[in-house]
């Protein structure tokens, strides 16, 4: 398979899939709550815009170690590119220009339009290699993902790093065979280690693909050198390689100035936070999982559970298409005489990487389907293919079906996945497929659902509605930073009370997130509210995410054991009881 350069027609189908991607994650950003590593960006994201908008405001008048640390010191174990636009989206749209009322919606809009783009990208990638059919159905197979349309709407890296992973490889492919897309590769990888850590993997993965296309070309012509005048595929790895270490590092380091001062130790701190993260416990499959090894399957079974059906089957076929391509590239050693980059490796690779680094049994395996997100626009071309592989068979074609007969098909396939994905687009992490016979099945199973807080929004319309006025509320596992969102968008009533971890023998309220590995702070509502049944809460297909409990009031005294009160004295007259205010004793 070979891919063929966009025309303005396929950048324009792109544009109108990352149009309503974009559309619909902003229409729904307001039935999805606060995780509490969103807050944390929340917070961060203001601080590094405020410096640098005191770049132009006057605010920041040097670039000293202290004006640095007083912007981008908080949370340096990420790098500041998403942080930053986070924060200036909140800044502009919404504080100094009002476009944007909700704060919790300002934040989030970086990450809306790079899913958008991702959608965009993923399209055009199928549209080049297989037609503008295989381009819809790629870009709508990966918006309608429900877990990965979940992710998209959060002011998180997991949505975005899948962007900057899916821009690297279509740069580095592009720039396999043509010398100008090379400095793009280079600061595509900049730019997406400037957004996570996952793109680090991403270079060595196409070192490996390049020298296998420098191996087909030496097995093909005999040289691993073009003739004079020509250029080979080393020439252009050279290119793309240099751009990449070069310009991806200048990229890298220019956009954090953290890293100014002192960096070979703050670099070493930052690389040492993630080669020795900290394991988060998860539940699966009847075990709560601490410490590694972590079993290999988890990224493989958590996503043959969640993802639609249909993108199972067709993504199947469209990978073995693709292997099958691949396998006959390596075999012919560039297919005889004609000089075909290895574009069908480097998809299964990317469709297969980001699930094995997962499932490495030292990898820590928190957070489930967002960690290996950067794998599904890969899987959505696959689906793209397979689509149209599906579509050609049943016709009993022998050349591939027109565009129309392909996007159509695909459209009407992916309708299921699309209803699971609008339907309760807030809880998208709870969405488990039929195979585990849903939401249900999975908790029979033992399967994550919740993710750090981000169920508590589902508590607020009943709290709003039964809390005394000045509640305390105990807020477990959502910080202050989310509490405080909640009330300045108006979700929350401004008298509640929150009052902070640990703390439910101190509050009347409580919102607990059903988790196995926190059934300790369940235990300690029950023995400070003396009851353990919620009054209200949050049930995703009839599977509890969330209880709201209430404390009991005191119960009163028996009527027996009651102290007697006498009636009281008759009002006096106006004048006795002036005398009495002058003449009694207190």
């Amino acid at each position: 398979m070979t891919l063929t350069p966009p025309s303005w027609r396929d950048h324009l189908l792109g544009a109108l899939l990352c149009l309503l991607t974009f559309s619909l994650l902003v229409s729904t950003s307001d039935e999805v709550g606060i995780p509490r590593d969103e807050s944390f960006y929340f917070y961060a994201g203001d601080r590094a815009a405020d410096w640098v908008l005191g770049l132009f405001d006057g605010d920041v008048r040097s670039f000293s170690r202290a004006e640095v640390d007083r912007g981008f010191s908080y949370n340096h174990e990420h790098p500041v590119l998403m942080k930053t636009l986070f924060g200036l989206s909140h800044r502009i749209f919404h504080d100094r220009l009002g476009w944007v009322d909700s704060h919790i919606l300002s934040y989030r809009l970086p990450s809306m339009f790079m899913a958008g783009l991702a959608v965009w990208l993923t399209s055009l990638l199928g549209t080049m290699l297989a037609g503008r059919g295989v381009g819809l159905v790629a870009g709508l197979a990966l918006l309608f993902m429900p877990r990965v349309y979940f992710h998209s709407h959060f002011a998180c890296f997991d949505g975005p790093v899948t962007f900057m992973w899916l821009l690297i490889v279509y740069t580095w492919l592009r720039a396999l065979r043509s010398l100008r897309w090379a400095p793009v590769a280079g600061v595509a990888l900049g730019l997406g280690l400037a957004t996570k850590l996952n793109t680090f993997f991403v270079p060595f993965l196409l070192l490996l693909v390049t020298l296998y296309d420098v191996w087909s070309f030496k097995r093909r012509t005999g040289a691993a050198r073009a003739p004079d005048g020509q250029r080979g595929p080393i020439s252009h790895a050279v290119a793309t390689g240099s751009s990449m270490v070069f310009l991806g590092t200048f990229v890298f380091f220019a956009h954090w100035p953290w890293l100014w001062f002192d960096t070979w130790p703050r670099l070493k701190e930052y690389v040492a936070f993630h080669s020795h993260h900290v394991n988060y416990p998860v539940a699966y499959l009847g075990t709560l999982w601490y410490d590694p090894p972590f079993p290999v399957h988890y990224p493989f079974v958590m996503s043959l559970t969640t993802l639609p059906v249909a993108i199972l089957l067709f993504g199947a076929v469209g990978v073995a298409l693709l292997t099958r391509d691949a396998w006959r590239h390596l075999v012919a050693g560039g297919r005889g005489d004609a000089d075909v980059p290895p574009v069908s490796l480097a998809l299964v690779a990317n469709v297969a990487v980001p699930f094995l680094i997962i499932a490495a049994p030292y990898t820590p395996i928190f957070g489930g389907v967002k960690h290996w997100m950067p794998a599904m626009p890969f899987l959505a071309v696959a689906v793209g293919l397979g689509v149209a592989r599906t579509v050609r068979g049943a016709l009993s074609l022998a050349t591939p079906p027109a565009a129309w007969a392909t996007g159509l098909a695909g459209a009407l396939l992916l309708v299921p996945a699309a209803a699971d994905t609008l339907r309760d687009p807030g809880y998208g992490e709870a969405h488990f497929n039929e195979l585990v016979g849903g939401a249900a099945g999975a908790a029979e199973l033992d399967l994550p659902r919740n993710f750090w807080g981000y169920a508590t929004l589902g508590a607020l319309p009943a709290l709003n509605e039964k809390a005394e006025k000045g509640a305390l509320a105990f807020w477990h596992d959502a910080t202050k930073w989310a509490f405080d969102a909640y009330q300045r968008d108006g979700l929350l009533r401004k008298d509640v009370r929150y009052t902070g971890d640990w703390t439910a023998a101190y509050s009347n309220w409580a919102l607990y997130h059903d988790q196995r590995d926190k059934f300790w702070e369940e235990l300690d509502i029950w023995r400070a509210y003396g009851t353990d049944f919620p009054v209200d809460g949050k049930f995703h297909e009839g599977v509890q995410l969330l209880g709201l409990y209430q404390r009991p009031a005191a119960p009163s005294a028996p009527a027996a054991l009651r102290p007697k009160v006498s009636a009281p004295p008759a009002p006096a007259s106006e004048g006795e009881a002036e005398q009495g205010e002058t003449g009694r004793e207190p």
